[in-house]
């Protein structure tokens, strides 16, 4: 077999996860291929793609106590040298996690050594280390390569961490955003982060215009901070928008208005919006009127919607829906402030013109439960797979063991079964799905 198949063949052996980081191990895809022949290994060895990605095991060697620990501990570290330099110049996947360094420091330094030295290979890096730890990041700033950076650490304080050279950077995640995280925004097609205040959101919405997908969490804000300015995202497709769990450090904020964001936001392409805001003050998220101004503003034909604790009464969220009538997929977290949820499912029986088009529904109750009458639901699941004249519901997730009972035992509910809709009721196993955004 020519060789070069050969090399084809083993990089579809590598045992990639989703995020396309290799952990070695020498029961495994490329190690394991040098121990079958002499041909194998010098196929292997010269195969640099083999050796591009690599994931930095720093657990363990969290802790190593006796001199043979120690001396196994030093042999991984050269392992991974080894295994950096045999992909020579190829474009470089890595990732390391190091939250622990008491124990583990001769490794993680060496480790971040190595990450550090190849830094203009750098195509796609994921790094979260504990505060003490430096950052590998070179002093010139310079990524020619990068294309997806993962930073859980952010620069230590008064410093500035910049990527603005770097000509390919598209997809970036960070936990914990600060501005003295410079990014090329003008570049950047992907972008989240689980912490983030309003005057660095307003910064990414002006100037970060070619956005396809975006997942922010904004810390508690003034309303009146807001720019009258409206800012226009033409290529996002995607938007996850919370609100970030405060410390102690934010309790002086008297406003947390995050619907209000959507005062200055246009997105007329958009096709999935998530919205999920835990801590809200309940007086401040009645209001609904940013969201439908911005529905009507952005004119985008909605394809996925997912409202996780809003609105907070029935009333608003039936509104909501009606502004997105494009809707096929939509995710319902009810807020524990609706306390009777049947004129929900009353609106979507019997009505073609509200979510004409729904296929999937998905329905999550809080741990407040409101009043829901089994037959209401079973109605509404009779008129959206059998007898509605618009599209058949595919799909429905009910996440509530209360009423499963009660809805089991109609009589119509074996023929909702035989009509080929995809039920689960009361079943724990589905909230990962229910959160999960296509």
């Amino acid at each position: 077999m020519p060789p070069e198949l050969l090399a084809e063949i083993f990089f579809f052996c590598l045992p990639f996860d989703k995020d396309m980081f290799v952990d070695p191990d020498p029961a495994d895809a490329p190690l394991v291929l040098c121990a079958v022949c002499r041909q194998w290994r010098s196929i292997a060895l010269t195969t640099s793609k083999l050796w591009s990605s690599i994931y930095f095991d720093c657990d363990r060697w969290a802790i190593f106590e006796t001199k043979s620990e120690a001396e196994e501990a030093a042999l991984y570290v050269e392992v991974c040298r080894d295994w950096i330099a045999r992909a020579r110049s190829t474009p470089l996947s890595l990732q390391l996690y190091a939250n622990v360094y008491d124990g583990a420091g001769s490794v993680v330094d060496s480790l971040l050594e190595i990450i550090g030295g190849v830094s203009q290979q750098w195509q796609n890096i994921d790094i979260d280390i504990g505060k003490d730890l430096p950052l590998p990041f070179p002093g010139n700033g310079k990524y020619p390569l990068l294309e997806k950076l993962n930073v859980s650490s952010p620069p230590p304080d008064r410093s500035v961490l910049s990527f603005r050279d770097a000509p390919r950077l598209h997809d970036v995640f960070i936990p914990t955003y600060t501005t003295r995280i410079e990014l090329p925004w003008h570049q950047l097609t992907k972008f989240g982060t689980e912490r983030m205040d309003i005057e660095a959101c307003l910064d990414l919405l002006r100037h970060a215009s070619n956005l396809v997908d975006a997942h922010l969490r904004i810390l508690p804000y003034d309303a009146s901070t807001l720019l009258q300015t409206i800012f226009s995202l033409p290529q996002l497709h995607s938007l996850n928008l919370s609100g970030a769990a405060w410390s102690d450090d934010d309790e002086d904020m008297s406003e947390m208005m995050p619907m209000t964001l959507f005062k200055c936001l246009k997105t007329p392409a958009l096709k999935t919006l998530a919205l999920g805001f835990e801590n809200v003050d309940i007086e401040d998220s009645t209001d609904i009127s940013p969201f439908l101004s911005f529905v009507s503003q952005s004119s985008f034909q909605l394809d996925t919607l997912v409202l996780s604790l809003v609105p907070h009464t029935t009333d608003a969220l039936i509104k909501c829906l009606k502004a997105t009538p494009s809707v096929i997929r939509l995710k319902l977290q009810i807020s524990h402030q609706i306390v009777d949820a049947d004129p929900l499912f009353v609106q979507l029986t019997d009505d073609r013109d509200f979510l004409p088009k729904l296929e999937s529904l998905s329905i999550a109750l809080s741990s407040w439960r409101p009043n829901i009458d089994a037959l209401v639901v079973v109605n509404m699941l009779l008129w959206r797979c059998i007898i509605s004249p618009v599209t058949r519901l595919q799909s429905f997730r009910f996440l509530e063991d209360s009423i499963k009972s009660h809805i089991k035992a109609h009589p119509a509910y074996l023929e909702l079964e035989a009509s080929g809709i995809d039920l689960g009721l009361g079943t724990e196993r589905y909230y990962d799905e229910f959160m999960h955004l296509p």
